[in-house]
């Protein structure tokens, strides 16, 4: 006998008809190519003694059943803290990755013990009730529709020709022990063209801010010297 994982509906077509047939479970099984307790099963699961078995109310219920099965883990009832956590945090506009590790690290009294996957959370907001939550423009990307997985762009390795390490900087810097070491970095936001450029020095701490129209490589280094200017004698 061949062994199917699921009952389907034209076998279930075909139970009914049997059973008005008054045909055994047995009997049933070997026409269906099923095992007898298969039928039986099938059977019990979807009539009593006051509602016989019905090959629609049985689709019915099994398809109700699928459901419940399948439901979202932030779509279960016992969770709803845990969805409410999720959401209020998704429209402060965290990532799910922010939100899993921060539930991780440091969770409300109310949800320890409790804890989600970010993937999990993605899923929700796009195959789940999120959808009409209308909860994706708070993401980084704002898609209201997911990229397939083998469609997102992977990380390529950062290459920079004759970086140095900043393992490899003097011990003087490192330590904090003379002035004029500054460092700079650059601050950007995906959803504008405008970004900050950082500038700060370790010894005394002096930070300083501008904004720079793009974050193309050239623009730091032509306002670089201007901003620090009014720190260096070697300018003037």
């Amino acid at each position: 006998m061949s062994k199917l994982s699921r009952i389907t509906s034209y076998e279930r077509e075909k139970i009914e008809l049997y059973l008005r047939m008054k045909k055994s479970h047995r009997w049933i099984g070997n026409k269906l190519c099923r095992s007898h307790t298969d039928i039986s099963r099938e059977i019990k699961r979807n009539s009593n003694k006051f509602f016989p078995y019905r090959a629609k109310d049985a689709q019915r219920l099994h398809e109700a059943r699928l459901l419940k099965k399948n439901r979202k883990k932030l779509e279960k009832f016992e969770n709803r803290k845990l969805k409410e956590y999720v959401v209020s945090n998704l429209n402060d506009d965290l990532s799910p990755d922010q939100i899993a590790g921060r539930l991780k690290s440091t969770p409300p009294p109310e949800l320890m013990g409790f804890a989600i996957s970010h993937e999990s959370i993605y899923q929700y907001i796009y195959n789940g009730q999120g959808r009409f939550e209308m909860l994706y423009p708070h993401l980084r990307t704002g898609r209201h529709k997911r990229r397939r997985r083998f469609d997102r762009k992977k990380r390529s390795k950062i290459n920079i020709p004759e970086r140095i390490s900043i393992h490899a900087r003097p011990e003087e810097a490192d330590n904090k022990e003379r002035f004029g070491d500054w460092e700079t970095d650059s601050m950007i936001f995906s959803k504008q063209k405008e970004i900050l450029s950082t500038q700060y020095e370790r010894k005394t701490m002096l930070c300083r801010l501008h904004k720079l129209p793009n974050k193309t490589a050239k623009k730091p280094r032509t306002r670089l010297p201007i901003v620090l200017s009014p720190y260096r004698t070697d300018l003037g």
